[in-house]
């Protein structure tokens, strides 16, 4: 791939720089949107050699380029500096006659996108030294465990601070200023006193007080008021005074709204999704888990897993363990078996170059996109074997109750996740095998050009 040729197709397609309203990316797939959907030149995009799949859905379009994504956007960037993956204020007026739910995705994407890898490394260091302390190698009370383990939760601890630079940004407000309202929250000396559900009092006004680390809704919505209470100081503030007012009446009010408003707020919300959360797992989960493992990959093929994301992060950090992020994994491991079919049994030179090489990202890293828009987007009959193998995995894994402790990526490099909650951890790889060999056994007797070599030739 040449990332620059490619970069250049690409704005040639989307209609020219100017009809970029946003643009940004994730691991895989690159993500826009445009002011005017009739110049794109869909055909031109799908025909493209560099580009996998077209994913468009209502406004929001989603090139999927592969792990050469990154140098991609670089490129891109590279042809027009002002592209910075957000709304401009020029295309201000065009992004918010955008649809609520796709300017909600597009948040949603822009605020967490960035953090994913490091997720993913938080996950690998925690499951690294839960392997480690079960195996006696390393005492969870020596120097090194505590550093290793700062390292693996440092993340989610701290995540109210990294979510306001990316959600200030995203919301069009100093992204400094809100790392400084995120990391006052997060001071020792206040957060020593938040204790959930102590009766506290700020200037003689009283509060519940919530705590602030691992949170993840209450410091987006204290991120999305600021930005309008910055845009009101700037409309009304002499120009001469924002430098200095601006900062100081923004910290000045929000650090004291965000623990007497937002942050009861956003615990509601929290509580909420955990409530349903439980309805759903107190149900049954094994059902619970056969939903996710036979569905879930379809919810990330639409780029809608950044709905169900903040909330699973949001689990995960307050009971420390989490079940559909198991779950929700096993589509991956079905296509894997899919893909390791057509690369064994199938006659088409050029397909099984796809599949070994869809095959081999998948199991080393996770990424399911080339798998799922280079093999199963072309033959629908695969989707089957998808939401079969997964389900089986789910079914098993719904069966021990498997869950995770940690973020994690499926593949070989995000395994060691998967093993910090050892006492489950066989049963998961059990789950990971049903989904491999039943996606694998479903592909073999769905596509009748197969070349069974069980003596039909």
């Amino acid at each position: 791939m040449n990332p620059k040729k490619l970069a250049d197709d690409i704005l040639i397609a989307v209609g020219g720089k100017d009809n970029l309203l946003s643009i940004t990316h994730c691991a895989t797939r690159l993500r826009f949107t445009l002011n005017d959907s009739n110049k794109l030149d869909k055909v031109a995009l799908e025909n493209n050699e560099g580009i996998l799949g077209l994913v468009s859905n209502n406004g929001n379009y989603q090139l999927i380029i592969g792990t050469e994504v990154p140098h991609v956007y670089q490129a891109i960037q590279d042809l027009d500096g002002t592209l910075t993956g957000s709304t401009t204020q020029n295309n201000k007026d065009e992004y918010e006659k955008k649809p609520i739910i796709d300017r909600f995705l597009a948040t949603i994407s822009a605020i967490f996108t960035p953090y994913i890898p490091v997720l993913a490394t938080s996950g690998i260091i925690l499951g690294l030294i839960a392997i480690a302390s079960n195996m006696g190698w390393l005492s969870p009370e020596s120097p090194t465990y505590l550093t290793l383990n700062a390292m693996g939760s440092a993340l989610l601890y701290f995540f109210p601070i990294l979510l306001a630079f990316t959600a200030a940004k995203r919301f069009g407000a100093n992204p400094y200023v809100g790392v400084v309202i995120g990391a006052s929250l997060m001071h020792p000396d206040l957060s020593n006193l938040l204790v959930a559900g102590e009766q506290l009092s700020f200037m003689g006004i009283p509060y519940t007080a919530m705590e602030f680390a691992n949170s993840v809704i209450p410091i987006i919505i204290a991120m999305w008021a600021f930005s309008y209470l910055e845009k009101y100081l700037k409309k009304f503030l002499p120009k001469a005074l924002h430098f200095m007012l601006v900062p100081f009446i923004s910290v000045i009010i929000m650090v004291p709204l965000s623990l007497i408003v937002f942050g009861p707020i956003g615990s509601l919300f929290a509580n909420a999704i955990a409530w349903v959360y439980q309805f759903f797992l107190d149900g049954n989960v094994v059902i619970f888990s056969v939903v996710f493992g036979a569905l879930f990959i379809f919810v990330i093929m639409f780029g809608l897993h950044w709905i169900v994301l903040p909330m699973q992060l949001q689990i995960l950090a307050e009971q420390g363990f989490e079940y559909s992020l198991a779950a929700g994994g096993l589509g991956n491991y079905a296509l894997l078996g899919v893909t390791l079919a057509i690369l064994i049994f199938h006659h088409d030179k050029k397909l099984k170059e796809v599949a070994g090489s869809a095959a081999f990202v998948n199991l080393v890293s996770g990424i399911t996109e080339p798998g799922l828009y280079g093999i199963c987007m072309k033959n629908k009959r695969y989707f089957l074997a998808l939401i079969l193998g997964g389900a089986a995995g789910g079914l098993v894994g719904g069966l021990f109750q498997v869950y995770v402790e940690a973020f994690a990526f499926t593949g070989i490099i995000g395994l060691p996740a998967f093993a910090a909650a050892s006492e489950v951890f066989p049963f998961y790889l059990v789950s990971v095998f049903v989904s491999i060999a039943v996606g694998f056994v479903v592909t073999v007797f769905l596509d009748k050009r197969l070349e069974f070599k069980l003596g039909k030739k």
